[in-house]
């Protein structure tokens, strides 16, 4: 069992490797014409991008953390095909790495600075560890469990992400969201909810990356988020880094999350209990 101290140092070697890999990333996307992009059938697209990002990452936790198991999303989709039963053996792991390297392809292949690296320790199937990183703005997310939520840009000093703004309504509001329509076939229900949701905060956003959706919520640029058919990689490392901050995580039914469900929803009190009940009205 990891101490505190053990999950810090831990924090620190995977910050690196998440800017590392960003730093990679940026330097693909300076040549995107020349990029090789792959259709995955139900999962959306790949590029030799995310590839050759997730073998670093791989090789990275291998070389410091032999013994804990890998689940990545490029790997995970040649070995099980995207089928999600396949893959749920991680979860009842004592630690598995959950990985992803590229969480927002469709942004980055088309220039958008709105991506990130996601890297998350899980210890039975619960984030116990996370960091997300946007290499365009150089913002770093990290958290570990019982140690809180940190926010830093560039090479400056962590600061630590607290708890505000809990005074808010949903009808005062800006909520975040997205669609698995590029993952498979149109939810129409997940249509009306965002129709009903729309109708009743201050406002909408489809941004196109998860993971950093999340990360916004935790450090409360956005009030809210909600998102059905998400894979483990794209919750994991944000779903701790909300949960460390003061943000309320759990599925739809406002039960215990895990990023190996079906469904999200992080907003902070009195949010969370408003989205919840539209949600399930």
């Amino acid at each position: 069992m990891m101490k505190n101290t053990e999950l810090k140092k831990t924090l620190d070697i995977v910050a690196k490797i998440s800017i590392e890999t960003g730093a990679k990333l940026m330097k693909y996307q300076k040549k995107l014409n020349r990029l090789n992009i792959t259709s995955k059938e139900a999962q959306g697209v790949f590029s030799e991008a995310d590839v050759e990002a997730e073998k670093h990452i791989i090789k990275s936790l291998k070389r410091d953390f032999p013994t804990i198991p890998i689940l990545g999303e490029e790997s995970a989709f040649q070995d099980y095909q995207g089928k999600k039963e396949a893959y749920q053996k991680y979860a009842q792991m004592d630690y598995a790495w959950v990985v992803d390297p590229l969480d927002g392809t469709n942004n980055f292949l088309n220039g958008m600075d709105y991506f990130a690296v996601c890297i998350s320790l899980v210890k039975k199937g619960q984030p116990i560890l996370g960091v997300v990183h946007r290499p365009t703005s150089a913002h770093t997310f990290m958290a570990y469990q019982n140690g809180g939520s940190f926010f830093k840009v560039g090479a400056k000093r962590a600061k630590k992400i607290f708890n505000n703004r809990l005074s808010k309504k949903l009808n005062e509001s800006m909520l975040v969201t997205g669609f698995i329509t590029e993952k498979g076939k149109p939810n129409q229900k997940e249509f009306d909810l965002f129709w009903h949701m729309m109708g009743t905060c201050r406002g909408i956003r489809r941004m196109g990356s998860a993971a950093l959706d999340l990360c916004y919520v935790a450090e409360g640029t956005f009030d809210g988020f909600w998102e059905r058919g998400l894979a483990p990689w794209d919750m994991a490392a944000a779903a701790i880094i909300c949960q460390e901050a003061g943000v309320k995580v759990t599925d739809y039914n406002a039960k215990k999350f895990s990023p190996f469900g079906e469904t999200i929803l992080a907003a902070r009190s009195p949010v969370h209990a408003q989205m919840k009940k539209l949600i399930n009205s």
